[in-house]
């Protein structure tokens, strides 16, 4: 074990997923209820990897600041974002540091991004609803070159699948049901 990462677990599992493709499909989910305002309590539901069930048990709140007409009870959906864009590219660089046997001393990852509300409001006809972009700073204290660490962070961006979502979007589909 390097940086607390299992590399010959890492290896079990890219060769179960090489030899059954169906057990490398991760299906994740979450349920927001709405508690009062613009705040809600998000619940972790469970995980399937590969047709095995893991439980998650972790709840969280999503708030806006009062300027926005929350009470700044919890982090805005933004930074959630955000959030689970730097969370996965941190994975993805300290995984693929250890691969490399790079011990890591700290590893540091900062995500900003900016959003013209006059979209999401729908002020004016050309405003963008979506954010004007999300850039990452990596800050590594490790004993490399820096020509080894600019590949690991390629890979841990390339191979990042919220960096990669954000980047290239997917469909977002859904329903609505009357209780």
């Amino acid at each position: 074990m390097l940086n607390k990462v299992d590399v010959d677990a890492l290896q079990g599992a890219r060769d179960a997923i090489t030899q059954d493709p169906a057990g490398g499909i991760a299906e994740y989910g979450i349920e927001i209820e709405w508690q009062q305002g613009v705040r809600g309590e998000v619940r972790s539901l469970p995980m399937r990897l590969g047709g095995e069930e893991i439980a998650r048990d972790f709840t969280w709140i999503v708030d806006e600041p009062p300027q926005l007409l929350g009470e700044s009870q919890g982090p805005t959906p933004q930074e959630y974002l955000m959030s689970g864009v730097g969370a996965c590219i941190m994975v993805g660089f300290a995984v693929n540091a250890s691969v490399r046997e790079i011990e890591l001393r700290s590893l540091k990852v900062t995500v900003t991004g900016s959003l013209d509300l006059a979209g999401f409001l729908n002020l004016r006809e050309h405003a963008q609803v979506k954010m004007s972009g999300i850039e990452y700073h990596i800050e590594v204290d490790a004993d490399a070159d820096p020509a080894t660490l600019k590949a690991i962070e390629e890979a841990a961006v390339n191979f990042s699948p919220n960096a990669m979502t954000v980047l290239h979007g997917i469909p977002v589909s859904g329903r609505l049901s009357q209780a």
